[in-house]
């Protein structure tokens, strides 16, 4: 993918080691970017997995005394992880690891991206 193919740079996320792939969904569970190589019926699971962790989340919010906005999850298994982190109004990255993945380094790559390329760009626009 070239940076007009892939503006937001997932390819350079793809390559930290331990990566499996990554991708951007809607909070109600819409892929909007994709790696090629991951199957469109796969990306759409992860995307609707994705949006249900958000719901769990948003259900935490208030019982847990919570005010600000989510930021951030991450689940793991014993073979992986799953990270998921807010990157706009409405738009989440989220990467799917092996186990051996350093966490803070992976959380401050998937930070750091959302930077560069901006939450404003990044939000969904509402659905009419």
């Amino acid at each position: 993918m070239t940076s007009t193919q892939d503006p937001w740079m997932l390819g350079q996320l793809q390559r930290i080691e331990s990566v499996r792939f990554c991708l951007v969904v809607s909070t109600d569970g819409l892929v909007l970017k994709k790696p090629d190589e991951l199957d469109k019926d796969r990306a759409d699971l992860l995307a609707a997995a994705c949006a249900a962790v958000l719901a769990s989340a948003s259900a935490v919010k208030g019982p847990a005394g919570f005010e600000g906005a989510f930021q951030q999850n991450f689940s793991q298994w014993s073979d992986g992880f799953l990270f998921v982190r807010r990157a706009g109004e409405g738009t989440c990255l989220a990467v799917v690891t092996d186990e051996n993945v350093n966490p803070g380094l992976l959380a401050h790559a998937m930070a750091e991206r959302i930077k560069q390329v901006g939450e404003s760009t990044l939000s969904t626009s509402a659905r009419t």
